[in-house]
């Protein structure tokens, strides 16, 4: 017996309130509902995860190689699937509990790498200092690893010609510091508003600046003097950006 969908038969046993749910047919009309995309910040994270989590599956499994049966009793094809689906089970609980750390840096890294393009972060701007920028032919700067501090970076502005020279505000920010140092050397420290911070250490002597007064970019910090032959700067992440 062959019923056709304009049966009686057919509406009886199927009744309207049925068809359209979730259970039984849909109308013709209703358009296909696609899910709300996700933010490019949830995206990386659940990359970050994920990469975590094949990590420490694969961690698991590294881990019970180590492990031999015994000869005494064997484990059979169905106990050695339950293991695996066991072990992933422990992964998703570790996962959901902060996991060990690795999704965190991995989120970090992506951040930093594709946070600009993907809109999570702005660009940094071009920094306006701490030299004029029409008298940059006169220096010759060369990066240096700062010792003790990993994620900064450093710069000896070396200067080719014996003349003052102003230093500026890269940034803008907030003046946090000054010190006078051995030597007629003095330190600047600015946290800046994009999240960065800049130590500058240079002879010479300072402007008219004090501690907490907000800069802007391009401002004027101090003086290099006639006998100063390098200028150092470092620019490392703020306490703020380096924490999140």
């Amino acid at each position: 017996m062959i019923l056709r969908l304009n049966s009686p038969f057919f509406l009886f046993r199927c009744p309207m309130s049925d068809i359209g749910s979730s259970s039984g047919f849909k109308p013709l009309g209703q358009k296909f509902m696609r899910p709300p995309e996700a933010k490019p910040e949830e995206k990386l994270r659940q990359v970050s995860d994920m990469y975590e989590k094949h990590f420490l599956r694969e961690m698991m499994k590294a881990m019970r190689s180590t492990v031999h049966e015994s000869g005494f009793i064997q484990q059979n094809q169905a106990e050695k699937i339950f293991r695996e689906q066991l072990d992933d089970q422990y992964v998703d609980k570790w996962g959901e509990k902060g996991g060990i750390g690795l999704s965190d840096m991995i989120y970090t890294q992506l951040v930093e790498k594709f946070g600009v393009q993907m809109g999570i972060k702005s660009a940094v701007a071009k920094p306006q200092g701490p030299l004029p920028l029409s008298e940059k032919d006169n220096f010759a700067a060369q990066p240096f690893q700062h010792p003790g501090k990993k994620e900064a970076v450093s710069y000896r502005i070396d200067k080719k010609l014996p003349e003052t020279s102003e230093v500026k505000a890269p940034w803008d920010g907030v003046l946090l510091g000054k010190k006078n140092l051995a030597d007629d050397q003095t330190l600047v420290e600015i946290g800046h508003d994009n999240g960065l911070r800049s130590q500058l250490v240079f002879k010479g002597g300072l402007s008219n600046v004090s501690t907490g007064q907000k800069l802007q970019a391009g401002d004027t910090l101090g003086f290099l003097s006639s006998e100063a032959k390098s200028l150092y700067w470092t620019v490392e992440p703020g306490p703020e950006s380096a924490s999140e």
